[in-house]
């Protein structure tokens, strides 16, 4: 077996590391996966750079931040998703515009998704000076603090949302419903690495692919759902709820791990538009490389 380290965070979209991992995916492929969880971007950014971790997942944006603030040689292999995300508030605020005067909280104030939260709040009427940023971390520890009122709304992904709207919490917006495209969770590595280690990561890239394509066979819901209800501690009916997001082809788990190009382009644009990149932008091959995917899967 030859060990791989991997760091996630806390997400549904784990499910098809977890469900590989309980199938004896991965160990087929020769694999021997030690995971960590990281509290937030800048935890994993740092312990990808610095060789703690040899993949990761992160938010495409993270990686373009990266890059371009510290000239790192990070770069993205495979897409997860662009449209499980949803703008989640407390109790009380219906609206958008009622987070005026509030509290967002967010994973990292400088990269992450703090940059697409405020897009959606601007396109509402709600202007950055309108509202404080909170770091708080990853998926889990958002949408915990959101949870005892540290903070106003934050976006979240399911399980989290699901668990909040049960709770009476509100979603105020999708993702999805405002950028039909968009690259958010993907597979994270760095160039030194993977030069290094091509054959390790192909057979990590094949490995996620069998496992992925049992994760969206839906013929499969009970026993997938049954992974998570072991990872997050869930209700069953909860569990069910979240994977009926995550193989929702209209913003759940991109098939066959693709990396949504013209998504990571509006996440350039974005970066563009608010100074944080030249205009035009670098080409998105700046930052991701396919081709492992396509050895991979034998494209």
């Amino acid at each position: 077996m030859r060990p791989l380290s991997v760091m996630l965070f806390r997400t549904g979209s784990n499910l098809v590391v977890t469900a590989g991992m309980g199938r004896g995916v991965f160990a087929r492929h020769g694999l021997e996966l030690r995971i960590a969880y990281t509290r937030g971007s800048e935890e994993l950014c740092e312990t990808l750079r610095t060789g703690g971790c040899d993949v990761g997942v992160l938010a495409a944006d993270d990686v373009v931040y990266e890059v371009e603030r510290r000239g790192l040689d990070f770069f993205l292999f495979m897409g997860i998703h662009g449209g499980l995300l949803s703008l989640m508030a407390r109790p009380g605020i219906a609206s958008i515009a009622a987070l005026a005067g509030g509290r967002l909280g967010v994973d990292d104030t400088a990269s992450g998704f703090a940059l697409l939260a405020r897009k959606i709040l601007q396109a509402h009427g709600v202007p950055a000076s309108a509202y404080a940023m909170v770091k708080a971390g990853g998926m889990n520890h958002r949408a915990q603090a959101l949870l005892d009122g540290r903070f106003d709304a934050a976006l979240l992904s399911p399980p989290f949302t699901l668990h909040l709207l049960d709770r009476g919490f509100t979603a105020l917006a999708r993702v999805r419903d405002h950028y039909e495209r968009y690259q958010a969770g993907c597979w994270v590595t760095t160039r030194a690495w993977a030069d290094a280690h091509e054959e390790l990561l192909l057979a990590f890239v094949r490995a996620y692919l069998e496992a992925l394509d049992w994760t969206l066979d839906r013929a499969n819901r009970e026993a997938a759902s049954d992974y998570l209800v072991q990872e997050f501690g869930l209700d069953p009916g909860i569990a069910r709820r979240t994977y009926d997001e995550l193989v929702d082809p209209a913003g759940g788990l991109f098939p066959g791990a693709a990396v949504d190009l013209p998504g990571l382009q509006v996440v350039l644009d974005m970066r563009a538009d608010a100074g944080l990149l030249p205009s035009p932008p670098p080409p998105a091959s700046k930052y991701c490389d396919l081709r492992y995917l396509e050895l991979a899967a034998g494209r």
